[in-house]
C-alpha cells in the first residue's frame, strides 16, 4: 500500500498570469466507511476519514472544504484557481484522527 498521507498536486504545464487553472490534488488515505448494525444504528467508533481540505496560495487561504466519510479512498479533488502572481500553493488535509497531511507546488509563469 502507498504511504498514507502522501499528497500530490498537479498543475498545468504552461501557466500565464491571469489564467484560471485547474488544480488536481490527491491524498493517499483509507477513508474508512461508517458501519451500521442490523438495526441501522451507527456502530460507535472513531472513524478515520479526511475531515477538511485547506488551500493556500501566496500565503493566503483561498479555499476550505469539509468532507464526509462518503468520499472515496485516496480522494482526488479538482478545483479552479485564478493565478495573478507567482507563489507557493499549499494543500492541507486534516483527518478525524487529528493528523495533518500537506503538499506544496510552486506556481511559475511560462
Amino acid at each position: 500500500m502507498a504511504e498514507v498521507g502522501r499528497v500530490s498536486i498537479r498543475l498545468p504545464s504552461a501557466i500565464k498570469q491571469g489564467d484560471v487553472i485547474r488544480v488536481r490534488t490527491l491524498v493517499i488515505h483509507p477513508m474508512e466507511l461508517v458501519q451500521r448494525d442490523k438495526q441501522g444504528k451507527i456502530l460507535p467508533k472513531n472513524y478515520h476519514f479526511i475531515r477538511t481540505m485547506t488551500v493556500n496560495y501566496g500565503g493566503k487561504e483561498v479555499m476550505r472544504a469539509e468532507t464526509t466519510q462518503a468520499v472515496s479512498q485516496n480522494p482526488l479533488f479538482t478545483f479552479p484557481l485564478k493565478v495573478d502572481r507567482p507563489g507557493k500553493l499549499t494543500v492541507t488535509f486534516s483527518d478525524t484522527m487529528g493528523k495533518t497531511y500537506e503538499g506544496a507546488a510552486e506556481i511559475k509563469f511560462s
